[in-house]
Formats: structure tokens, sequence, C-alpha cells
């Protein structure tokens, strides 16, 4: 069976037990699972095992199984697995386990009003010693499964405000707390007392995982969204592998963001798993399977940048696996797998990056670990993919080791700032030849006070306007407050924008901003020479309005920045939406087509079959030893005509969803 570092496709199957389910394994048949293995041909299968409710799905001997079985649902999916020679992993709840919660309420996080938290566990308490430990042994021992996929890790791991764990910091990091609890950013060493439990996450994560290991040492163990854009920092336990999954609305965008995360952990297997169906529909709870094509969408997201995918698909009440739904589901396990010698593990060719900051991330999340203000880099990097830019997404530990390999180093909207070394950096990136360019009034202002080339001058976040109750015109009651600015990038076309910094400075101006385009305009983008290199300006927070309202004027102010170096991809013309992935695997360039276009961001689009194709697309590829091109997996060979500086052109008639192309030397 293929350990995960060498699987590409799989397929991901949980219900979250509850005793009201009824009789389990009751519809579980051996001709389903392996008729799933014969028909999807995945390369590992992940159960249901324990979800947040606490309870298992098989007959645990730990006390927390469920009531009736009317077979071991576990075992019949270990023994087909392993006669079809596909590895099985469990799904398996670990710090959010509600059951536990209710039966050890000693053991539920103490939140800073007081109230027990209802399913999160203890960082520091017994849980890992008392269950997680014990059941992962059995599901290695007695089953002999291949891993697992802990859920409801880091972004359940909660502060904990008992009385035991508030001695604890004190006493290990010397700091007094005299009486008060750090519980709000205005309290004394807030951000101390949260970054105290991210060092206990660490340690309970190494705490289960090593003792595992050290019986099972081939039992692999999954923490999920683990050094994630979740949790933006270097590995530093000793898991077999990375994943998450992607929130079903707008899973394509969600996919770029967070694949691009993943893909800077260097040396670790990754891959991230999409919901099958849609939960809402127009704002109601519901259950809408995808079409395949949405499916193939998000799984070229995840490829193209070389990681592996999985489909996930719940399980019926009793464990035994929907059909109905997984029958449709061939379609996509043959696209997939039909591009795996092509972009698995391969390696991006260093461009453009986007930084995601650890600091700035954790300075502003809610939760010890989560996507609060996920909009500024999700919208950066779906802009800078919409617009062609081969894209990587670095945090410091990756920006470090690598930062002067980048052509261009893009810094999206900060909502606290950086480290001052950090900054120091960026600023000798720069001044040594770099392209580093600033997004959003807060990052401008930041740099402009750390000695940047350039002063900013803030605006209000809109424009007032005054409530009279009269009509606009079209037998409406004017009810607005507040209205947008205006921007341009050429005084022809225009778009709205809000929170602006005036940018002043010597420079090319790259766009203008004013209240409406009668009257004078002042500078919002500016692309500063500094040392060798430069420094371009963007005073307003494009990423998040872009991820919220797409506007093509953002696209059209971003091309006019990236237009700074000669990237190895340009996209000459396109009729569509082109994303660019430059990788290379096996010492082999490998050109990612993905097509950006549909309705994956759309709210009102729940499920769509139709992805238009991007048509008539002239590439310029700086390929000076190429001697051939070929479209995969297509096997086709294009068209080339040579440029000067080593660069070639072809031309692709049609992209549907996702190609490469495979230059040979």
């Amino acid at each position: 069976m293929k350990k995960r570092k060498e699987s590409f496709w799989g397929l991901h199957f949980d219900f979250h037990a509850t005793p009201n389910d009824g009789v389990q394994g009751k519809d579980l048949k051996e001709e389903d699972i392996r008729r799933i293995c014969h028909l999807l041909k995945p390369d590992f299968i992940q159960i249901d095992c324990k979800g947040h409710p606490g309870w298992t799905s098989y007959p645990s001997k730990l006390g927390n199984a469920m009531p009736e079985f009317a077979l071991d649902p576990l075992k019949l999916w270990r023994k087909v697995t392993r006669e079809e020679n596909i590895a099985l992993y469990m799904h398996y709840s670990g710090v959010y386990d509600v059951k536990y919660c209710s039966e050890h309420p000693e053991e539920r996080v103490v939140m800073a009003d007081g109230y027990r938290h209802f399913g999160s566990t203890k960082l520091n308490g017994s849980y890992a010693d008392d269950l997680l430990i014990p059941q992962l042994m059995e599901l290695a021992g007695d089953y002999e499964v291949d891993g697992v996929w802990v859920d409801g890790e880091c972004w359940m791991a909660l502060a904990d405000f008992s009385e035991k764990t508030l001695k604890d910091f004190e006493n290990e990091t010397g700091i007094s707390l005299n009486g008060k609890a750090p519980a709000t950013e205005k309290d004394p060493y807030f951000h101390e007392y949260r970054d105290y439990h991210r060092t206990l996450f660490k340690k309970y994560l190494s705490h289960y995982i090593d003792a595992v290991h050290e019986k099972y040492p081939d039992f692999e163990i999954c923490s999920n969204w683990a050094f994630s854009d979740h949790m933006p920092e270097e590995v530093s336990v000793n898991v077999d592998f990375l994943s998450g999954d992607l929130n079903p609305l707008n899973s394509f965008n969600s996919a770029r963001y967070a694949a691009r995360a993943l893909a800077q952990q260097e040396g670790y297997a990754w891959d991230l798993m999409s919901w099958n169906f849609r939960s809402n529909v127009a704002g109601n709870a519901s259950y809408v399977p995808k079409h395949v094509n949405q499916l193939k969408q998000e799984a070229s997201a995840v490829i193209a940048v070389g990681g592996a995918f999985q489909d996930y698909v719940p399980q019926n009440r009793d464990g035994s696996p929907r059909m109905w739904e997984l029958e449709p589901l061939k379609e996509l396990s043959d696209f997939v797998l039909a591009r795996k010698p092509f972009c698995h593990r391969a390696k991006q060719i260093h461009q453009t990056a986007l930084l995601l900051s650890t600091y700035d991330r954790y300075q502003e999340s809610t939760h010890l670990y989560s996507r609060t203000g996920y909009e500024k880099v999700m919208g950066m990097s779906a802009l800078l993919c919409d617009i062609g830019e081969s894209l990587e997404i670095v945090c410091e530990h990756t920006l470090k080791k690598s930062i002067n390999e980048y052509k261009m180093l893009v810094v999206p909207e900060l909502y606290s700032g950086l480290e001052n070394e950090t900054i120091k950096d960026l600023l000798a990136y720069a001044k040594n030849g770099g392209n580093l360019v600033l997004i959003g009034k807060n990052t401008c202002s930041i740099f402009a006070r750390a000695g940047a080339p350039f002063e900013c001058k803030e605006h209000a976040e809109f424009l007032e306007v005054a409530i009279n109750g009269t009509e606009d015109g079209h037998n409406n009651k004017t009810t607005n407050k507040y209205i947008s600015y205006c921007f341009t990038t050429d005084n022809a076309s225009y778009g709205a924008m809000f929170s602006p910094c005036e940018i002043i400075a010597d420079g090319k101006t790259n766009a203008l901003f004013a209240e409406n385009p009668t009257m004078a305009s002042a500078n919002l983008s500016v692309t500063i020479p500094y040392g060798k290199g430069t420094i371009s300006t963007i005073g307003f927070d494009i990423g998040s309005q872009y991820l919220n309202a797409t506007q093509f004027m953002h696209r059209e102010l971003m091309k006019k920045i990236t237009s700074l170096y000669e990237p190895i991809v340009k996209i000459d013309s396109a009729l569509g939406r082109l994303e660019i992935v430059a990788t290379k695997k096996e010492g082999k360039a490998m050109i990612q087509l993905v097509n950006a276009g549909g309705t994956h961001a759309d709210r009102a689009s729940t499920t769509d079959d139709y992805i238009p194709p991007v048509l008539d697309v002239k590439l310029s590829i700086l390929a000076p030893n190429a001697k051939n091109l070929i479209l995969q997996p297509e096997n086709k060979e294009l068209p080339i005509e040579h440029e000067p500086n080593g660069r070639i052109s072809t031309i692709i008639p049609r992209i549907d969803i996702h190609s490469i192309i495979e230059i040979c030397e």
C-alpha cells in the first residue's frame, strides 16, 4: 500500500456518529466497498472513526463506542482495502470531543468568563493520555490501519483560564499577572498568554504523536490544518503529512490560497480535501452535491502547485457509503489520475511571492489558530492568480531562506504590522534589485514610518453624504450614508474603492483616485526607484476588496505593477481567465494552466455544470533550449514560434479546466 507521500488521489468519508444514528453497519456491504476501490481507484480512503460528538463508529474497547453494531464496520473496511492494496486512514476528532468533555468536566477549557467549553479539551490536561493515545494505538495495533487524519485540532484549540493554567503561565514565564486574566487585547500580556497556549498545543501534538510512533513507527499521523494558513509557521513536530479540508463556499479561491500556504513546507507530503457538496442554499441549511466540473476545478487548484487531492462524501448514518453520490465521481478520478505524472510533488519555480505573515496573523487571530482576516491574503492570492502571476505564498520562516530568489515580493494588507527585522529584510530586498509591492493603507503607512521613500496621507474610509430622506429619482428614499471613491489607471475606465491612502513620492504613477471622475486626482499607486530595485505602493485594500467585490479594474492595476519584471510565462492574449503556475518535476519544466473562470465565488450560484473554456490562448515562454512543447495529459504537440531573448510563443485553441505544457529540451 502507498504511503501518504506516494499518494495523489483519495476519498474521505465521515459522519460524526451519535447514539441517535441507530445500528452501525446494518447496510454496509463488502461489494460496495470493493466497487469504490475498483471504480474510483483511490490511493487511500479515510473513513469515520470518532467525530466531534466523541462516539466511535467501530466497537472500540475504550468505552466510547456507539451502542449497537450489526457488524464491525472498521474490520470490514480494513479487510477489503487491504485486499485491494489501498491505504486506510481514520477520521478522528482530537482536541474537540463533546462526550469526553461531558464525562470529564474538569478537562474542559475554562473560558475567560468562567464558562467551561462544551467540547474543547485542555491542551495541558489528561485527555491525550486517557483516551487519544490509547485509542490511536488500538487503531494501529488491533485494526492495523495505516494512519489517522486528526480533525478538530488547531482550529478548536482554545486558551484556558483555569486557576492552574494561569499559575503555570506565571511560573513558566516569570510574568506576574497580578490577579488579572489576560482575556482581551487591552489586557497586559494578552499576546504572551496566547503564545503560551500555542506552545502548549505543539507540546500536546508532540506528546501524542511521539507516543504512538514509538510503538507504531509506520502509523502515519496528520493534525488537520496544522502548519497551514491556519497555523502559518515552520513544522516543529513529527507529523507525517499535512492536510486540510476546504470551506465548501468559494472553495476554488480557498484552495488556491491554502495550497500555496502548504506547498512552502518543504519536504512534507500534503493534500487538500474538497467537500463534494454545498451545505447552504440561499442562506438555508441544505445538502446539494456539486457538479463534477466544479470538483475538477477545485482539484486543479491543488494539484497544479504539487499537492495531492481528496474528495469528501459523507457516510450514511450507519456508516455505509453513499453509492449514489460516489458513482458519478469516476470522471473526477480519471481527471485527477491522468495528471499525476505532470503534477504530483512538483516544485514551483520562484517568480512572485505573497507574504502570509505569521506575526501579523497571530496578532489578529481571534482564536489561537484561525482564519480571522483571511480576506487580505486570500483575496490577494486570487487577484494575482487571476492575472496569470505564477504565485507562491511564504511566511517569515520560508522568506528568510529564499528572499532574494523572487522577482517580486508582495506584502498584503497588514492588521498590526511586521517585526522590525522583517521590514528591514524586505527593504533590503528592494534595494538590492528586487521588486517590492506594498498593499493597503495600513501597510503603506507602516513602511513609510520605517523609512521607505514615500509619504502617506490617509483619507477617510468612505465619503459621507447627507441623509435628508429625499428621493433618489427612482421612487426610493435616500438611505446611503457612505459612498465610495473612484480610481483609474488610464483616465478612461474607473473602479470603486474604499479607505484610500494618498502616496506622496517621486516615481511612476500607476493609478489615481478622487471623489468622482470630474475632480482633480491624487496618487493612489506609485512605483518608486529604490537602490537597484523598486517599491510599488497601492494605497487601498485591493486584496480584500477583490475577494468581496471583484472588479476588472483591480486586475488592470495589478497588471501594471507586475509588468516590472519578465516572467517565465506571459499571457499575450486569452479569452477568459487563466491561472499560470510554473513548476519543475524531475528536472523538467511543467507549466500548469488552470481555467480560473466560472461561478465559484458567487454565493448566488450553488452548483454549476458549466465552466466557460479559456479560448485562443497565446503564451510567451522563456525556454531557450526547448525542442518541443507537449500539451498534457492530451499528449498533443504544440506549435512553436521563436522570439528574441530566448523566448518562444505558442497557441492553445482551448483550455477546458486544466492542462499542462511539458517543456522538452
